[in-house]
């Protein structure tokens, strides 16, 4: 995968030429198809010319190469007529199979690189940071990675064969023309300044308004999968209304830029076609008054005027297709811009694999802040012991959940370390650090698919049945599973929907004691169970047989008072720390928690 470097600065087309490089010979090998198409094609109004002015006309032609065959005397018109008729169908048989191949080509490359592409953006997503993820929409990010894509394969499929195509055309006409008369090429040409102009300005504004609607297109997205994905919240609170409102308000504005699009699309057709017929008056005049002077022949008349009318069929064919374009333009740069932004975990350049941990972890000095001089952790130290037990309280917004996205790297410390055995855990390989750390979050997202497959979801190897059910047994989930219609290979919705929050969280356990971690990370993991069945986890997190570390950050009284230590942290600081009983006869904030019901007794 290329390494990216890009800045701020940096055009879509240079973020995105890494990915082109590969395809660089399938490229130069269809500009060479395309190249010999062209040239063929240029060749098609001459047999014509042969017939008019040797066959019917009986005069001499200048032909390079086959001039002195051509006009020689003993060669009769019906041979010449045969031959004329032979060359245009070779010219026929060959723009085809050159014009078959360049197609073959540029569509295998462009849905080569199509599927590259995806497959880079996909990975680039998952590694950028939370904080990435945390400011952009998910609607929005979702159509960066179809829609946004799909208008790039347009762009390197139908938009660069006819660009290719129709840029060959216009050359070697405009070749072929100054060959065969430089004065009517010149007349031909006057046109072109206005021609040019008026595309280039109009190209702007639909350059302009392509991005614009497809930023819109992004943020109807957003608004769709934001609505749907909370559907029960919509309805339970009858907002439907106001959701059709934000999505009809959002789509005028969408609706607005493409018809601002399409009215420049519109005026800039009719332009071109004018001064297109300007120029080819301007030659059909002059040339026919060359023909009138004997200064031309009809055949001269014939090829020029194809070569001319042939220069501004394929620039009318290009205006036709600057929406398209644009639209694709516009969503590469939309691309770009996710593939230029850095991972935000930097990668030491001496990373190991972490080896299998004990579990000691220690936080020695640790400072973090998501935005420059708003601290969110302040010089905290704290040591864990291998098999400890620590709970984590305080108020929302004290810091303590960034203390669990310290220790799995979702971001690094501004200030200090997070040391796991002794070792800054920025030297191990992310994957190698993460697969040892079992996370529970208060909302468990299960994936579509079978309970099975989201308990074993995370595990390198396949566990088997004794395996799964034992895990699910101590998550206390195994007895609900055995009464669903197909027990561990029944159906889980996406996200678990049809399944309650008790269940969805006992899966989730679950699946982290299944891995048999050394470090448990549990973000309020009872929050969604009811007093007997949050007392039987607990014990079972208490007791589990290989005696990880359990790192819990909770609101409950009970889960706290089941730890071997509890942290009190306030304003990104730990203010008191000590066993259960300690706190619970010293501990003035921990005490005045439970009185003001920030810990819930349930």
């Amino acid at each position: 995968m290329p390494e990216n470097k890009a800045n701020k600065n940096t055009s879509w087309l240079a973020i995105l030429k890494p990915y082109l490089k590969p395809f660089y010979g399938t490229i130069a090998l269809a500009i060479v198809f395309m190249t010999v198409d062209s040239l063929l094609t240029a060749l098609r109004p001459w047999p014509l010319k042969v017939i008019i002015d040797t066959v019917l006309s009986g005069q001499n032609i200048k032909i390079p190469f086959i001039a002195g065959w051509i006009n020689d005397p003993a060669l009769s018109s019906t041979s010449v007529l045969y031959a004329a008729c032979i060359a245009m169908l070779m010219i026929a048989i060959g723009t085809g199979a050159f014009s078959y191949l360049f197609t073959l080509l540029v569509g295998n490359f462009s849905q080569r690189f199509i599927f590259n592409l995806k497959i880079t953006t996909f990975h680039h997503l998952q590694r950028l940071s939370l904080q990435f993820h945390t400011n952009k929409r998910l609607g929005d990010i979702m159509t960066r990675l179809t829609s946004d894509i799909n208008s790039i394969q347009l762009l390197t499929s139908r938009g660069a064969m006819l660009f290719l195509t129709n840029f060959f055309l216009i050359a070697t006409r405009l070749v072929i023309m100054f060959w065969l008369n430089w004065k009517y090429s010149l007349i031909a040409c006057s046109v072109l300044p206005l021609l040019f102009l008026s595309i280039w300005w109009h190209t702007a504004k639909i350059k302009t308004a392509s991005r614009v609607a497809r930023a819109s297109d992004g943020e109807m997205a957003s608004i769709a999968q934001e609505t749907l994905g909370s559907i029960r919240i919509v309805k339970g609170l009858a907002q439907e209304k106001r959701q059709d409102q934000l999505y009809v308000d959002q789509g005028k504005k969408s609706l607005a830029e493409y018809m601002g699009r399409v009215a420049h699309q519109a005026r800039m057709s009719p332009i071109i076609d004018f001064l297109a017929a300007v120029g080819l008056t301007l030659v059909m005049f002059y040339g026919a008054k060359g023909v009138m002077a004997g200064s031309l022949t009809i055949g001269d008349m014939i090829v020029f005027f194809f070569y001319v009318s042939g220069f501004y069929s394929p620039v009318r064919a290009m205006s036709r297709q600057f929406a398209n374009f644009s639209n694709g333009i516009a969503g590469a740069e939309r691309v770009a811009e996710v593939l230029a932004k850095d991972i935000f975990i930097k990668k030491d350049k001496n990373v190991i694999s972490a080896p299998c941990f004990k579990g000691m972890i220690e936080f020695k000095n640790v400072s973090f802040e998501y935005e420059p001089g708003q601290n969110v952790l302040k010089d905290i130290s704290l040591t864990i012991q291998p098999g400890e037990h620590i709970a984590i309280i305080g108020a929302t917004g004290a810091g303590k959940s960034t203390i669990a996205s310290l220790l799995l790297r979702f971001y690094d410390p501004v200030k200090g370390a997070v040391l796991i055995d002794g070792n800054d855990i920025r030297h191990y390989l992310l994957e190698s650090l993460r697969k040892q750390i079992g996370l529970i979050l208060q909302d468990s997202y299960l994936l579509a698919g079978t309970i099975r497959e989201n308990i074993t979801f995370g595990c390198a190897d396949i566990p088997d049945e004794e395996q799964i059910i034992r895990a699910a047994k101590a998550a206390r989930a195994h007895e609900f599973i055995c009464k669903l219609p197909r027990g561990y290979d029944d159906h889980v919705s996406e996200g678990g929907a049809n399944l309650s929050g008790g269940q969805r969280q006992r899966i989730a356990i679950a699946r982290a004691i299944i891995r048999d971690v050394p470090i448990l990370l549990l973000d309020e993991p009872t929050s969604n169970l009811d007093n007997m069945f949050e007392a039987a986890v607990l014990d079972t997190l208490k007791n589990i047989s290989y005696k990880p570390t359990i790192i819990i950050i909770t609101h409950s009284l009970q889960a706290a008072n089941m730890s071997d230590t509890i942290v009190v942290v306030e304003n990104g600081e730990i203010i008191e720390y000590g066993s259960p009983d300690e706190l619970g006869n010293n501990g003035d904030r921990f005490k005045k928690y439970i009185e003001a019901g920030l810990l819930k007794k349930r």
